[in-house]
């Protein structure tokens, strides 16, 4: 993950203000046995150098153990945010939902820009995608993402004109559908790979183009590649 800043404490409470008052989307990445995602998350509250509160855990998530290590990433915007720290006791708020607490960070929290962040890259599993491109449908990879456009990996070679326009059509792991249009951008042809062909694509997304799982999707794997570029 290149491009990376590291937060000061005063910016950190400035960012999560922001991402407070606006409801941004968080995710949590549990360092437990099972490498958990609790998505759909909220800044409740926090107190600077001892506690962050999150809202929005689901009545069907069983509530983390104590003292587990955690990767918590904030969207707010173009930013990234990603910070290392271990879970707290939970917290019943009034309304009778249950709040998840985390230490307050020890190491600085880190922020990308979304663009530069690419996910389902080489260190992690490629997902398979359908692509209709001219009159034919063809199996890839999607080997990165953005929320503006794919890289493609496909296993024969083809010679495409840029500009040429796509669709694209995949099963995300959560079991939902995404379908966007799309048009060529880049080419290139790696001679002796099995997936020789590599095209880079812009999104179109139309007005009714739902773009929510894809914007799950690149949460979860956003902070997969946080907590394994913090490990190494």
């Amino acid at each position: 993950m290149s491009h990376a800043s590291l937060l000061s404490a005063p910016v950190l409470e400035q960012f999560l203000i922001q991402a407070r008052l606006t409801k941004a989307v968080a995710s949590l990445r549990l360092q437990d046995a099972n490498s958990r995602l609790l998505g759909d998350l909220r800044i409740h509250a926090f107190r600077p150098g001892s506690a962050l509160e999150l809202s929005g855990l689901h009545a069907r998530d069983s509530v983390p153990t104590e003292g587990i290590p955690v990767t918590l990433t904030v969207l707010l915007g173009d930013e990234v945010l990603t910070l290392e720290s271990h879970l707290l006791p939970p917290l019943h708020h009034e309304s009778g939902t249950t709040l998840l607490c985390l230490e307050w960070p020890q190491e600085p929290a880190r922020l990308h820009h979304r663009r530069d962040v690419r996910v389902a890259g080489p260190d992690q599993t490629p997902l398979k995608v359908r692509v209709e491109l001219g009159g034919r449908r063809l199996e890839a990879l999607l080997v990165n993402l953005t929320e503006t456009g794919v890289g493609l990996a496909l296993d024969e070679a083809l010679m495409v004109d840029l500009h040429t326009q796509v669709d694209i059509d995949a099963e995300l792991p959560d079991g939902a559908l995404l379908h966007c249009p799309g048009e060529v951008r880049h080419l290139t042809y790696l001679e002796g790979q099995d997936y020789p062909t590599r095209l880079g694509i812009v999104l179109h997304p139309g007005p009714d183009t739902d773009l929510e799982p894809m914007h799950r999707f690149i949460q979860a794997r956003r902070t997969d590649r946080s907590h394994r570029f913090r490990q190494s």
